[in-house]
């Protein structure tokens, strides 16, 4: 699968200017700064599109899976937030692979010729045996798979508010030993078989609960684009993501209302590599 950091080319639903005009208008002033492409999803029902949009295999070729979360299905009301990735694929253009396994895009993140999921995706496909699911998730990603534990105390059960790349060896996570060391402990038990890890740490009085959602972050190609919250971590936040992305460049935007609402900047933004960017609406 092509990581973030090898792509090239940024969408977004259209709800995102609707609803986040703030956050949308600051994210399109940067990227026509640093002349990133970028494009609108047509036909989506919210603006997270991170996880519904199908993961890009190669050049050519998607993997469309079956997108369906517990989390709005306990509710009627909100199962009308569900897009349709094949009629937003067919839109588009995308070359896709279905797959009938019920997967977040949110819980795959990609990482060299790797990609690390939380458990949360064995409970949605639940009826199947894990090492039947397992080998059957790596078949369909076509990449070895790493599997952390979820957090269930985290609903969305995504790994993308867990972990990001520095490399195609080496992961960053979140601070999460500020505040959970057992599962902390855990994750990198696992993480550490496959992977180099750095954490994020925060040295303040009294700890935010959207410290979150600064491993979240949007990555389009060598460029990062970082929450802020003007709150004491941003500083933090920043120095620590500079070192640790030495040849990025990184620019930061408030995305308070966002995170509000439950998601960050990579739940907002898909990305993907075109070998052309006259594919991408400018």
């Amino acid at each position: 699968m092509i990581p973030d950091y090898k792509s090239n080319a940024v969408y977004m639903s259209v709800w995102l200017e609707r609803d986040y005009n703030e956050v949308y208008a600051a994210l399109i002033k940067i990227f026509k700064k640093h002349r990133i492409a970028y494009g609108i999803i047509p036909a989506t029902k919210d603006v997270w599109c991170r996880d519904y949009m199908p993961l890009q295999l190669d050049a050519d070729r998607y993997l469309c899976y079956t997108y369906r979360p517990d989390y709005l299905l306990k509710k009627s009301c909100d199962s009308k937030y569900i897009t349709d990735s094949i009629e937003v694929s067919k839109y588009m253009g995308i070359n896709v692979k279905k797959s009938s396994l019920v997967i977040d895009g949110g819980n795959v993140v990609k990482i060299g010729d790797k990609a690390i999921m939380t458990e949360k995706v064995f409970y949605e496909n639940s009826g199947v045996s894990s090492k039947w699911l397992k080998r059957k998730i790596q078949n369909h990603l076509e990449c070895e798979v790493v599997f952390i534990p979820w957090d269930k105390y985290e609903i969305y059960g995504h790994s993308d508010g867990i972990v990001k790349p520095l490399s195609d060896t080496t992961v960053l996570m979140t601070n999460y030993q500020d505040y959970d060391k057992e599962y902390s402990k855990e994750v990198v038990k696992r993480l550490s078989k496959k992977f180099e890890i750095e954490m994020l740490s925060y040295n303040v009085e009294k700890k935010d609960s959207r410290s979150w959602a600064y491993i979240n972050f949007l990555t389009v190609g060598n460029l990062i684009v970082l929450p802020v919250f003007n709150i004491e971590e941003d500083e933090q936040a920043l120095s620590q993501i500079k070192l640790y992305y030495p040849n990025c460049i990184v620019e930061q935007i408030n995305i308070a209302s966002l995170v509000k609402d439950g998601g960050g900047l990579n739940c907002v933004t898909w990305c993907r590599y075109c070998e052309s960017v006259d594919c991408v609406f400018m």
